[in-house]
């Protein structure tokens, strides 16, 4: 068993369930003021760092607090995992975290985002983005809160350069924006909480706040003297931080601890392996229940594989034929992920799918269809999908409610893109008529913005819209004669 993986799976399970439970007290502090959602999370951020005290010996300090000045300022911070993020109300009073606009859709967590009163970017365009990015910034700076910005615009693991993950220019547009001081900070985080991994090393991270870069220089000069300052002075800190691991005794794990972790690990890995054999057991029952009703026949049954432990579950099969009234289904692999716990976000890919019908000339093929789905029962969030058929590719998010099997409730955000040439392969291949085809050819190209067609797709009892557009009905299934 690797060095730390007692405290590291401890303290993530104590993670979780902590976060579990913050999620579920800030539900009400959506329809409060701002100050009680914030009341929470500050109360979900002291909680979180006391676990990593006592479970993981993981601290933190702060150096050169002296070059952070009172007001607003715009802080250009290294990004290296998830321990920094948690920190941020911590080492500021009320910092605004500038991120992706896309964040704001996840369920429940974007509405959560949204009520922190984030700086959220537009990345439609090029344009949108830096506008957006300076409008947000302006609002902020007005408010008197601290700008908080990733420079390279993502999580960094600890040996990727600034030459394999450029710094971005968003963070000078800010500056010519605002007018304020870019404050760089640097840190070695990663070193002890590496980039998606379950081990953490105990230790002191350190957080060190450099000399402000003021503006007056040219945009290339401020980014360049900002990624030079930044990256040196990260670089050192790292290098203190392996140094302090190096010569770090291993602590004794008291014996209650030790007895909890390995309870909670027993605990894990009987559910890991029960999961595993429940989900063999229920496709070869879907599989067979299909057979017995008349509802599709397979005619390629592929084994199921599981893997990963202790790790998120994957699952792989093979080659898998599917015969039903509508046609034959074929697809080449499928391969899913997720961690076996309630309602975790499940990832699935199928590569090759082909869609066969009786009266089409031609199948319907994919070189792959992927999407994220998180269930609730008998709900289903779609949290992304996308669809590669050459050039075309389709994307979708939204929700699923299949509590009636003949009426489910869909809404979904579709955006498509080159997908004329599809829908005149649909046609030629006598998959959908003309007329129809047509409408929704015209329909996609009026809506396009910057090659990108963006539509709703519901459903209203047993039919279903593309926007205003009736497409299809959906109807009970038949079984096989």
């Amino acid at each position: 068993m690797p060095r730390y993986m007692i405290r590291s799976t401890l303290y993530n399970l104590c993670f979780y369930s902590l976060t579990a439970c913050a999620c579920i007290l800030c539900l009400p502090t959506l329809l409060m003021p701002r100050r009680a959602f914030m009341t929470v999370v500050h109360g979900f951020v002291f909680c979180n760092h006391i676990l990593e005290r006592y479970i993981l010996a993981l601290d933190f300090e702060v150096r050169g607090r002296e070059y952070l000045p009172p007001g607003p300022c715009i802080i250009a911070a290294k990004h290296q995992s998830a321990y920094e993020t948690t920190k941020l109300h911590i080492l500021f009073d009320d910092p605004a975290i500038i991120l992706k606009r896309e964040l704001l859709k996840i369920p429940l967590w974007g509405r959560y985002l949204a009520k922190s009163d984030v700086i959220a970017i537009d990345r439609s365009t090029p344009k949108s983005a830096i506008e957006s990015i300076q409008t947000g910034a302006k609002r902020v700076m007005e408010q008197g809160r601290q700008i908080v910005i990733f420079p390279q615009g993502t999580r960094v693991a600890t040996h990727v350069t600034a030459k394999d993950r450029p710094y971005k220019i968003g963070v000078v547009r800010i500056q010519e924006a605002t007018q304020l001081p870019i404050i760089p900070l640097a840190m070695n985080t990663g070193v002890f909480w590496p980039r998606n991994s379950w081990l953490k090393t105990p230790g002191r991270v350190v957080f060190e706040f450099l000399p402000p870069i003021l503006p007056g220089d040219s945009p290339d000069k401020i980014l360049a003297n900002l990624q030079e300052t930044l990256e040196s002075r990260t670089d050192a800190l790292m290098s203190e931080a392996r140094a302090q691991i190096a010569t770090r005794r291993k602590p004794r794990t008291p014996l209650i601890a030790l007895i909890l972790a390995l309870i909670l690990i027993i605990a894990y890995t009987a559910n890991w392996f029960i999961v595993a054999e429940i989900i063999r057991t229920r496709i070869a029952e879907r599989f067979d229940e299909a057979e017995r009703e008349g509802i599709a026949k397979i005619v390629k049954r592929p084994v199921p594989v599981i893997s990963g432990f202790p790790g998120k579950m994957n699952l792989d099969m093979g080659e898998l034929e599917i015969l039903s009234p509508a046609g034959t289904i074929n697809l080449a692999s499928l391969h899913a992920e997720a961690w076996p716990l309630p309602r975790m976000p499940i990832a699935a890919e199928i590569k090759q799918l082909e869609v066969k019908q009786r009266y089409w000339l031609a199948p319907l093929n994919f070189e792959s269809v992927s999407a994220t789905v998180r269930p609730r029962g008998q709900s289903y969030d779609l949290i992304a999908s996308e669809a590669l058929s050459g050039d075309f590719v389709a994307r979708a998010n939204g929700h699923a409610i299949l509590e009636s099997e003949d009426a489910p409730q869909i809404v979904l955000t579709l955006e498509v893109e080159n997908e004329q040439p599809f829908i005149q392969k649909l046609v030629e291949n006598q998959i959908v008529r003309p007329q129809p085809a047509m409408i929704a050819g015209s329909t996609l190209a009026a809506m396009k913005r910057d090659g990108v067609a963006k539509l709703t797709l519901t459903s209203r009892g047993q039919a279903v819209y593309l926007g205003p557009i009736k497409i299809m009905d959906l109807k009970r299934r038949r079984p096989i004669q």
